[in-house]
């Protein structure tokens, strides 16, 4: 009998976790899953304020991809660059949501202009804005002859120039008395202004502009969400020497035909712009604590959190001056 059982193998004897050993484990794995959880929301927080920087820059790049073309335009008539030669027939008539837009649309005596925002958007833009016009912030309104030449097209408002002669017509057929090498180019108007609303979003503003239609009607158009505030300033050569003696606004007397202190000789030789944006969306844990000093000494400085520039939104401001191609003396 002893015989038999000595052969039988002893099995080893097995043992599994211990509670506390079970415990401990499951603390590590809780730890390290934490941690994957942390890294995981601080990246994807550093994504989305990285996107949102980059959206932000997008847009103002965007912005002044539109503008500059245009403003560089400025006292651009076809065959010569005086819009003293530019002469309107009667018959032309520029309306803009139901309101008489011809005085303004046909200024061309002040070929670059800016409604400063002490004057506010009603003085001198008689187009009512869909979702209203901010109050602190500046109208650009730009005039020229298209770039590119086109072929008369009737209701379209345009320009045939020479040398000596420019004249505005709408009809369709080419006014006659021009030379021989006389272009025909359409009328470009546009109102650059910043809107208290935009198409996305009532509560958004958004920078916009009325722009001539193919009817020789100005239409409002969208162009950019996000933008707060729009300033405009003038480079103003005061000595007829060809450089910017200084840099005014837009209801600086110089520049504003029938003030006390009007210059007739003044030349505008630069546009400054300077756009404030914003996020399209607040960001939670965020406060902009930035103050936005514009050049405009008469509005004074910007600070998130008062009404109208909230401060849970990133944002974003960039200043620009752009040369005029066109204005300087002959």
């Amino acid at each position: 009998m002893s015989l038999r059982l000595s052969r039988i193998a002893v099995r080893p004897r097995q043992a599994g976790l211990t509670l506390i050993e079970l415990m401990v484990a499951m603390a590590i794995g809780l730890f390290l899953v934490l941690g994957t959880v942390a890294v995981y929301t601080q990246s994807k927080s550093s994504y989305r304020v990285s996107d949102g920087q980059a959206r932000l820059q997008e847009n103002l790049r965007f912005a002044l991809d539109l503008m500059e073309p245009d403003i560089r335009l400025a006292r651009f008539w076809g065959r010569h660059n005086e819009p003293a030669l530019v002469t309107v027939p009667g018959g032309i008539n520029v309306s803009c949501a139901g309101a008489n837009a011809t005085a303004m649309a046909t200024a061309f005596n002040l070929v670059i202009n800016a409604v400063d925002e002490s004057v506010g958007y009603a003085a001198g833009v008689p187009c009512p804005p869909p979702s209203g016009a901010r109050a602190d912030s500046d109208v650009l309104i730009v005039r020229h002859a298209s770039a590119q030449q086109t072929a008369p097209a009737a209701g379209r408002l345009q320009v045939r120039s020479d040398l000596g002669l420019a004249q505005l017509f709408n009809n369709g057929a080419n006014p006659g008395g021009f030379g021989p090498n006389a272009q025909t180019h359409d009328l470009v108007v546009n109102v650059y202004y910043v809107a208290n609303g935009s198409d996305l979003d009532a509560q958004l503003p958004s920078l916009r502009r009325w722009t001539l239609d193919d009817n020789g009607n100005l239409v409002d158009e969208e162009l950019i969400a996000g933008v707060e505030n729009l300033q405009v300033q003038f480079g103003v050569d005061e000595t007829g020497a060809g450089s910017v003696t200084r840099y005014v606004d837009g209801d600086d007397p110089i520049i504003t035909p029938g003030a006390p202190g009007f210059l007739p000789n003044a030349e505008i030789l630069a546009v400054r712009l300077w756009l404030l944006v914003r996020s399209y969306q607040p960001e939670p844990g965020f406060t902009d604590i930035a103050v936005y000093t514009p050049p405009d000494s008469d509005l004074g400085a910007i600070n998130p959190g008062n009404a109208g520039y909230p401060a849970n939104v990133r944002r974003q401001l960039i200043t620009k001056t752009i040369n005029l191609r066109n204005n300087r003396v002959q």
